[in-house]
């Protein structure tokens, strides 16, 4: 019986190999076409591109230095839970949240928006490199929405450097790394809209408004400018859909500075807002012809004290024109109210103000108001 011989697949195998590599030495023009198709060649020249490679090559750098010192800071917190269908029934559930932040000290001191951590029971910060600290909190300040942590732990951190937020100017790059709706180091790019934007909330501060992609979760979290410096904390958007708009707005540093400088005298407090109780506004030439008050001088009329306001109890009155508070000149309502909101509840807010044409110094205590009869 005669018997057949297969051959091993392994044989077709090598031919083949054999066929392509002699078809390959001696039809060169094929070779060269099938290594284009897979060298993937660029359409536009490196040349052509320099300038947004140079661009491109920016961010790429303030990426690196930023990744190093943000961080998310994710709280969570007890709330009630309430069965929308069964009328009474409720359970208690644990809610989780994720806002971002930054280090600012190598010690581990860590910047965020008060509103990030506020009614949180547990607050943790999650490193660029995953691992996660529990949060030791050092002290916030309630209007101005900024809050200090720490990182409980004797390594050493790679921190921001802050910048000069007077210095930025409208069209400026503004760059926002956070952790929006979760996605921790997310990097956004955008440009300055517009500097010292006010009156957008009840803290009278100031903002930087800029249309980098700022959503939920990107509050707390840096904005830089070109060179990696921290020129602002994102805080809140203008937004129909809750999502980014193009409308963010940023805490300039340079308040931020001060705020923090508060939070270090008061560690462990949380300062809440202060009013001081007065309507003030820029005097008319009327007003400054009979109160002698002085053409060039810059400052606000005080025309009316609500009763039992800090400034009533501090000795200051009707027709005191303010030309300065804690240092700083008074240009507006609007510098006197961030001053106010600065120093906040039980701090002591020193005055500079002409009366009856003398100049003249208090120092008002930012008392609760208490404004019914009797008290």
């Amino acid at each position: 019986m005669e018997r057949k011989t297969s051959i091993p697949p392994v044989v077709y195998i090598n031919f083949a190999l054999v066929f392509v590599l002699l078809f390959a030495i001696f039809f060169p023009e094929i070779r060269s076409a099938v290594t284009k198709l897979f060298a993937s060649p660029k359409p536009i020249s490196s040349s052509k591109q320099s300038q947004a490679i140079q661009i491109q090559t920016s961010f790429r750098n303030v990426y690196r230095e930023a990744q190093q010192f943000v961080v998310s800071i994710r709280t969570k917190k007890t709330e009630m839970i309430f069965h929308p269908y069964a009328f009474g029934e409720s359970r208690e559930d644990r809610i989780s949240s994720i806002g971002s932040g930054f280090i600012i000290d190598e010690r581990g001191f860590v910047v965020t928006n008060y509103h990030v951590i506020k009614n949180a029971e547990i607050i943790e910060i999650i490193m660029s490199d995953g691992r996660i600290f529990p949060a030791r909190y050092v002290g916030s300040h309630e209007r101005a929405d900024i809050a200090l942590l720490k990182i409980p732990s004797n390594d050493r951190f790679t921190p921001a450097f802050l910048g000069n937020s007077d210095e930025i100017e409208v069209g400026d790059w503004a760059i926002a790394v956070g952790s929006p709706y979760g996605l921790e180091k997310t990097f956004t790019v955008g440009v300055v809209s517009a500097k010292s934007r006010e009156d957008l909330d009840e803290t009278g501060q100031t903002h930087i408004q800029t249309d980098t992609a700022i959503n939920p979760g990107s509050s707390g979290g840096p904005l830089l400018n070109i060179y990696g410096e921290v020129v602002g904390i994102n805080r809140m958007i203008r937004s129909s859909s809750g999502a980014s708009a193009g409308i963010g707005f940023a805490i300039p540093i340079n308040y931020a500075k001060r705020v923090l400088r508060q939070i270090e005298q008061n560690v462990g407090q949380n300062i809440r807002p202060a009013t001081l109780g007065v309507m003030a506004t820029a005097p008319l030439p009327d007003h400054r012809k009979s109160l002698g008050i002085p053409g060039e001088t810059i400052g606000v009329l005080v025309y009316d004290i609500e009763p039992n306001s800090s400034a009533e109890k501090g000795g200051l009155r009707r027709y005191d024109f303010i030309e300065g508070a804690n240092g700083l000149q008074i240009r507006h309502i609007n510098d006197l109210r961030e001053q106010v909101g600065l120093v906040g509840l039980g701090g002591v807010l020193r005055l500079k103000i002409l009366r009856d044409t003398q100049e003249m110094e208090l120092s008002i205590p930012l008392v609760e108001a208490a404004y019914k009869k009797g008290q």
